[in-house]
């Protein structure tokens, strides 16, 4: 029977429909303008159930004419009309409802074992007159970034010059505190040497003054001693002589005996003259004798 069976080319590789010009989205918004939007659909067919999608509904077209625009529009047509015109032109709210769009159809494509793989919404048109209004209030909110941005900007090289001439002067007190504290630890460095230096002076010299002190004293007391051997010596001798001479009437007498005294052991000859009061110009009699009775 050749109506039993039917076969179908079907491309299961990823498609891209652009949705522009008579395909694209067109919907009213809340505040009565109408919008257009444009962008792409990129899906693919899902080969375990591409043979009973193609029987279902038809070739890629049919799945496109009856499955996907019109979910995309009526999507659209429901989610237009809860915001006005102007929510739609700015970045944030076209990106929320591309978002949006993209989870919706995901929802509706799956049970038909269409893999809905991205949606881009280029463009979104509003009518003229609201567009010149964002557009004027969006490059007002850029300009307002840019200066906001360029303020932190000057702001960041202030702060980074501020910093740069703290660190600057940080280092300049921190290279004056190091070499002052160098200088600092030199000058006790040599002071350290000059006290040392001095106070060994003063050692050498306080230990010299005790060898000298010493040996002064060693001499004094030596001639000390000295002093006192010869007194002793002489005081012995003075009294010995002052003995002697006590045994004669007169100290000539004396001298006359210690002349004798020295000279007689040595005497082997005697000139003498006629004079019987002399001998050698020596007075024969001494005074001694002829106090006692005279010498015979």
């Amino acid at each position: 029977n050749p109506f039993l069976y039917s076969v179908s080319i079907v491309n299961v590789q990823s498609q891209r429909f652009e949705l522009s010009g008579a395909d694209a989205i067109t919907f009213l918004t809340q505040d009565g303008f109408t919008v257009q939007a444009e962008g792409t659909l990129e899906f693919n067919l899902q080969l375990d159930k591409v043979a009973l999608l193609s029987h279902e509904v038809g070739d890629m077209d049919d799945i496109l004419q009856k499955i996907i625009l019109p979910s995309a529009r009526g999507f659209s047509r429901i989610e237009g009309s809860k915001k006005v015109a102007t929510e739609f032109i700015v970045g944030e709210s076209r990106q929320a409802f591309q978002n949006s769009l993209e989870a919706y159809l995901k929802g509706v494509c799956a049970p038909w074992g269409i893999s809905l793989n991205s949606v881009l919404i280029r463009d979104i048109f509003a009518p003229q007159e609201v567009a010149a209004i964002i557009r004027a209030r969006e490059l007002a909110v850029q300009e307002a970034k840019k200066i906001d941005q360029q303020i932190v900007q000057a702001k960041s090289l202030a702060e980074l010059g501020k910093q740069k001439s703290l660190a600057e002067r940080n280092s300049k007190v921190v290279a004056a505190e190091t070499e002052r504290i160098q200088k600092k630890i030199a000058a006790e460095q040599s002071r350290a040497e000059i006290t040392i230096a001095a106070e060994t002076r003063l050692t050498v010299a306080a230990t010299e003054l005790k060898a000298a002190e010493a040996e002064a004293a060693a001499k004094l007391a030596k001639a000390e001693a000295d002093r006192k051997v010869v007194e002793a010596r002489t005081t012995a001798e003075a009294e010995v002589m002052k003995r002697e001479v006590a045994v004669y009437s007169d100290e000539r007498d004396y001298l006359r005996a210690r002349l004798y005294e020295k000279t007689a052991p040595r005497v082997t000859d005697v000139v003498t003259a006629d004079d019987p009061r002399e001998m050698m110009g020596i007075p024969a009699k001494s005074t001694f004798a002829n106090e006692k009775g005279g010498a015979k």
